[in-house]
Order: structure tokens, then sequence, then C-alpha cells
């Protein structure tokens, strides 16, 4: 059924919005958790990554008392890549800012709460009998609070899907929600390389 505009009054518009706002809030609040995870895991990963990086480097430039395996031309070779990888995933993922992200869209669901209170005090002027706003003011107050959303809403990056799906979802059903976003799974693939990593080194030893 489609909405009657021409019918719209100024209270049940600012109620309506107010309803929007606070998904666009958890929303974002969802937003913000989700950046904040990613940063969390990149730390440990990229710390698991650079042992071992410098655990090759080491092994291929003093470890043929270990092993001549060490000092061949493939496991210099694989050494030498592994350590170009954790440089460019550390440039790549550090260009991303996750935690900066996160933080930014973290005062933003504190600015639409703002814009929250302020709708919800006009509804209370609304109420009181020594406060009241005639309607004329009551528009003007509306107009100038979403001009300010528009303004917020331009200045800040677009939540996920999987954040509105979050938002929706009890603190139990939200475990259930999978994260296939691109940012979570090349950081799943390298959680499960620092795992690899040394499984490959130790076959490659037992092979050497």
């Amino acid at each position: 059924m489609s909405k009657e505009y021409k019918n719209i009054e100024i209270l049940s518009e600012i109620e309506h919005k107010i309803n929007t706002f606070n998904t666009i809030r958890n929303t974002r609040i969802k937003m913000s958790q989700r950046l904040k995870s990613y940063s969390d895991r990149w730390k440990l990963v990229f710390f698991v990554l650079n042992i071992e990086a410098v655990i090759f480097i080491l092994l291929s430039l003093g470890g043929k008392e270990i092993s001549p395996l060490f000092t061949n031309t493939i496991f210099s070779v694989i050494s030498g890549l592994f350590s170009i990888y954790v440089i460019l995933i550390q440039y790549y993922i550090n260009e991303l800012n996750y935690n900066e992200r996160a933080l930014k869209v973290h005062y933003h669901q504190l600015d639409i709460e703002d814009l929250i209170l302020r709708l919800k005090n006009l509804l209370v002027k609304n109420n009181s009998q020594e406060n009241k706003l005639d309607e004329k003011n009551l528009i003007g107050e509306f107009n100038t609070i979403m001009f300010e959303y528009q303004t917020i809403l331009k200045n800040n990056e677009n939540h996920d899907p999987i954040d509105f799906v979050r938002s929706k979802k009890s603190k139990e059903e939200e475990k259930a929600v999978k994260d296939f976003t691109i940012d979570n799974i090349i950081l799943n693939v390298n959680q499960w390389l620092i795992f690899f990593i040394p499984i490959l080194s130790t076959i490659l030893f037992f092979w050497g």
C-alpha cells in the first residue's frame, strides 16, 4: 500500500524519523564493532606473520648448520616471497584504517543519538503547556534537524548489509550471521596462512 504523502502530519513524521534514526544508529554501532574486531584480529595476525617472516629470513641466512635445505634456492625464494607478502599485506591493511574508521563510525552513531534526543524533545515540547511550539516553529526545528542529519550522513561511509542484519538480531542470533564481506574473507585467509606456513616448513624440512 502506497503512503499518502499529502496527508503527512509533522508529529507522525517526527515519530517516524525517531524510529528510522534508531535503526540507523543500531546499524552504525554494529558496523563500528565489526571494524574494531577486524583491527584487533589483524594485530594478532601481523604479530605472528612477522615472527614467521623473521624466522624464514634467519634460516635462509644462517640455517646451514640446522639443515642444508635452508640454504638452497627453493627455500630462499619461498622466504623472500613470504617476506614481500607480509610487507604488502601490512601496507594494504594499514591503508584500510579499520581502527580509525571504527572510531569515526562510533562518533557518527553518537551524533545520530543526539538528533534522536532532539526529535524526542520536540514531542515533549508539543505535550507541554508552557513550552509548546506552534506548528510553524515545530516544522522549522524538524527541518533543521533533518538538514544536520543529511550533512553528517554525507560525511560518513555507508554500512555493509551485514551490519543492518545484525542490528535486527539478538546477541545470540547475531552469532549465527556469517560475515562474507571481502574484508573478513581476506582476514580469514591470513589466519589460516599463519598455521599453514609452519606446516609447510616442517614438510619441507623432512622432505629435504
